[in-house]
């Protein structure tokens, strides 16, 4: 079936605003019932319900990151955008010092739904400027409440 740029567009631009805001559950309820996400790291997630369960644990984890896009395109379908995952500012450091990159590719299902969604990024620099961002809030006396050491902590079991 096809669908209309402006369409695609306008959905894209909601799942960005949810993302934006951190309403990771009003964002979930933007996938069909049997989407499927595949996230190269953390593994394929089958169905809303599992997609809701893995973003609402892991971004607990990881309160105040934000995804700037830098670019995105539409075909068809498909959005594929290209965005940093950065960390929250720290002291004496911008918020552009703790980032990486990542290209994520929907799949839009019709009525403002989406059928799947890829992630591809580089795991070792997710976890290099994860260990960095650690240790420079530990030198700037930031407490993180172990929530980033604990996705360090998963990376290594």
């Amino acid at each position: 079936m096809g669908f209309t740029r402006d369409e695609v567009d306008e959905a894209f631009a909601v799942y960005q605003r949810h993302a934006l805001a951190g309403n990771w559950s009003a964002w979930a309820d933007l996938f069909v019932e049997e989407a499927v996400y595949l996230e190269h790291e953390y593994g394929t997630f089958y169905g809303r319900e599992a997609i809701r369960t893995w973003i609402l644990e892991t971004m607990a984890q990881a309160g105040g990151m934000t995804f700037p896009v830098e670019w995105h395109m539409i075909d068809g379908d498909r959005v594929v955008w290209y965005c940093w995952n950065q960390f929250p500012a720290l002291p004496g450091h911008a918020s552009t010092d703790f980032q990486f990159a990542t290209i994520s590719i929907l799949r839009y299902a019709g009525n403002g739904k989406w059928a799947s969604q890829e992630d591809i990024y580089n795991a070792k620099e997710a976890e290099s400027v994860l260990t960095e961002y650690v240790a420079a809030a530990a030198a700037a006396g930031v407490d993180l409440g172990g929530d980033l050491q604990a996705l360090l902590d998963r990376d290594e079991a």
